[in-house]
């Protein structure tokens, strides 16, 4: 599970200020369009995803607010690029996974499969319908990673 952490925030900003560096600053001197940030939690993604202002369709604010509804019921986010913005979503398989759930808890229970499917569609409804990705599908690594893509 994924804990919030002040510490981690302005260094995942430079991190993504730097990969998507020629569309934030025509003049900088070094980027990647594949890379990815470690998990983060709701609140340091809402930190983070606003460094990219807008990238196509792909708008950093309003993905940054959007997300704030999942805040507590995932495990985490990652965010980067695969030639152009991408954001994973973590799904939590247990209660206690979820993200800054405090550490050495007791075990919770493990979420149906439907409540996963109805996560998974609500997120599928927000990234296509209100924040114009081009796709959200399974990550294809895990059942519990999906992302969403802009082009």
């Amino acid at each position: 599970m994924t804990r919030t952490s002040q510490r981690r925030i302005p260094v995942a900003q430079e991190f993504v200020r730097i990969g998507f560096g020629d569309a934030i600053d025509d003049n900088a001197p070094f980027y990647s369009h594949d890379f990815l940030t470690q998990e983060l939690t709701t609140l340091e993604a809402q930190a983070v995803i606003p460094v990219v202002k807008r990238y196509n369709n792909f708008e950093g604010e309003k993905v940054a607010t959007a997300i704030s509804r999942f805040r507590g019921r995932v495990s985490g986010w990652k965010f980067g690029s695969a030639g152009s913005p991408l954001l994973l979503v973590v799904l939590a398989p247990w209660t206690h996974q979820v993200e800054d759930t405090p550490p050495g808890g007791k075990s919770g229970v493990k979420f149906s499969e439907a409540e996963r499917e109805s996560l998974v569609a609500e997120l599928r409804a927000m990234f296509l319908d209100e924040l114009d990705a081009d796709r959200f599908e399974a990550d294809g690594v895990s059942e519990y990673v999906y992302g969403a893509f802009w082009g």
